[in-house]
């Protein structure tokens, strides 16, 4: 590592202890920020390793499937979220240090800084989609700049990897096809060696959504967009999520300096970085009228284009390091504080009771930790079932439809086997609604428990009734969620084996 000079910017001079500062921050937000409703549903995954799980590819599962039986710790389940988290910041000071040492570490920090980055230490299935991301682009990069035939493949492989975490690795693929066939048409070949490495990883998840109820079709193109609609405001939500995450001032400073940073792709050749960050983002703006944008959309396509600011010059580099490095700081102190003060300074607000729920889910726990092996237990919410599974260190089940989203318990809960069993039902905020229980037992009692203050109403279901159960809620859950489009091919489908036939 390049010595630091006096004349460096302060920044950069200290770039070692600010990166170990950074993440000793992130260890701390990983070990005492709760674990999250989506953290827990993927620990289901890692608990039941497959091919392939409902709403998404399956690469998070297996992750999440090697590091469980080591250690269920938060910082063992986060740790590849911690690491994702510094990767565009590790690798772009290791490509650039050599170039220009300065801008490699003041840039570096910029990646290190940005609010998505910074604050991300959970582990979600965006996580593997960073890293795969970042590989696939990087040997695409490698590929273009020698046109050896393996540096395509393994881009290829590499893009095959990113596919198998997410589905927002087509639009990455879009990107590198794009770029080749509007910029480097001479390796169109390397294109279809790209093309041959990702066939592996396609046909394995064609192949499980074929024998698992085409899941992940139905739930990303079918089920969950019946509700769509045009709204041109959405642009400015948009637009508001991308000055967030690239920052007000790293925008300014591109938008002054856009002829030096031009050049400056244009001299290293960095132009597929720049093609894989901005065609994704513009992809997103012509989607965002008819679909609400996440911030964690953008996250494996956003840290290319923070490559443009190894131009920018040094003043306009350490001013928007110094101001990220600010927000950072804010973001830090308003999460360990959320996380740290007691749940109930928040008392008095409309969602308290979520708060105590996701804030203080071991205190639930506790409740339900009461209850023996043979009481089953259930919320209505896959997020609630997942976190209190996960703090309650027992299977805890979705009870009623549910909704589109996270009905990985339909691959896992069979109603048959519990005819006839005791079922513990926990409602959401506490309140209990009787029509959501009373139907479906022989005898139902009600127990109130205070959690924090917060007057929570457990059912305790004695005789579950499975052919009411499967009139009033299989069967619409059938129709509504497994009724399947004329398009796909027939596959296998395990829900609709179980549950077509009527008990009766």
């Amino acid at each position: 590592m390049t010595s630091p000079s006096p004349t460096w910017p302060w920044l950069a001079r200290h770039y070692g202890a600010i990166l170990l500062g950074v993440l000793l921050v992130k260890i701390l937000m990983a070990w005492w920020v709760p674990i999250t409703g989506d953290e827990a549903y993927f620990l289901i995954w890692g608990r039941n390793p497959d091919l392939g799980y409902y709403d998404h590819p399956p690469m998070i599962g297996w992750w999440l499937s090697a590091i469980l039986p080591l250690s269920d710790h938060p910082l063992a389940i986060r740790a590849l979220g911690i690491f994702v988290s510094m990767a565009p910041a590790l690798a772009i000071f290791a490509w650039w240090r050599h170039t220009d040492p300065v801008r490699a570490r003041l840039v570096s920090l910029l990646a290190l800084f940005m609010p998505l980055f910074f604050i991300a230490v959970i582990t979600a299935t965006d996580t593997p989609l960073i890293l795969f991301s970042l590989l696939a682009t990087a040997l695409t990069w490698q590929a273009l700049r020698t046109g050896q035939a393996s540096w395509f493949l393994l881009a290829g492989f590499a893009l095959g990897l990113a596919f198998l975490s997410k589905y927002f690795a087509v639009l990455l693929g879009i990107a590198l096809g794009l770029h080749i066939l509007l910029f480097a048409r001479q390796h169109w070949r390397g294109l279809l060696l790209i093309i041959l490495g990702v066939v592996p990883a396609v046909a394995l998840n064609l192949y499980w959504n074929w024998d698992n109820c085409w899941y992940n079709v139905m739930f990303n193109i079918v089920n969950r967009h019946g509700d769509g609609g045009f709204d041109p405001g959405n642009w400015l939500t948009y637009a508001i999520l991308l000055i967030y995450l690239f920052t007000p001032w790293l925008l300014w400073f591109y938008a002054r300096q856009w002829r030096a940073l031009a050049a400056g792709i244009r001299e290293h050749q960095l132009g597929v970085f720049l093609s894989t960050g901005l065609i994704p983002l513009v992809l997103f703006a012509l989607l965002a009228p008819f679909k609400g944008i996440g911030l964690h959309w953008l996250a494996a396509f956003a840290p290319f284009l923070l490559l443009p600011a190894l131009f920018l010059t040094l003043r306009a580099l350490s001013i928007s390091t110094l101001l990220s490095a600010a927000l950072a700081a804010l973001h830090a102190v308003a999460i360990l504080t959320l996380v740290l003060m007691p749940v109930e300074w928040l008392k008095g607000q409309d969602r308290y009771a979520d708060a105590v729920f996701y804030l203080a889910p071991e205190s639930v726990a506790e409740v339900v930790a009461e209850y023996d092996a043979n009481w089953h237990v259930f919320t209505r919410s896959y997020s609630r079932s997942a976190v209190l599974a996960h703090y309650a260190g027992r299977e805890v089940g979705v009870f009623g439809p549910g909704s589109h989203y996270g009905r990985q318990d339909d691959l896992l809960t069979d109603f048959r086997a519990l005819d006839g069993a005791n079922l513990l039902y926990v409602p959401t905020r506490g309140e209990l609604d009787p029509a959501h229980v009373e139907p479906f037992f022989d005898e139902v009692r009600v127990r109130e428990v205070t959690i924090h203050g917060v007057e929570w109403t457990l059912s305790e279901g004695h005789g579950f009734d499975y052919a009411t159960y499967h009139d009033l809620v299989l069967q619409p859950v059938l129709e509504r969620y497994y009724h399947f489009p004329d398009w796909l091919p027939e596959g296998r489908c395990g829900f609709v084996e179980r549950y077509e036939e009527n008990p009766d």
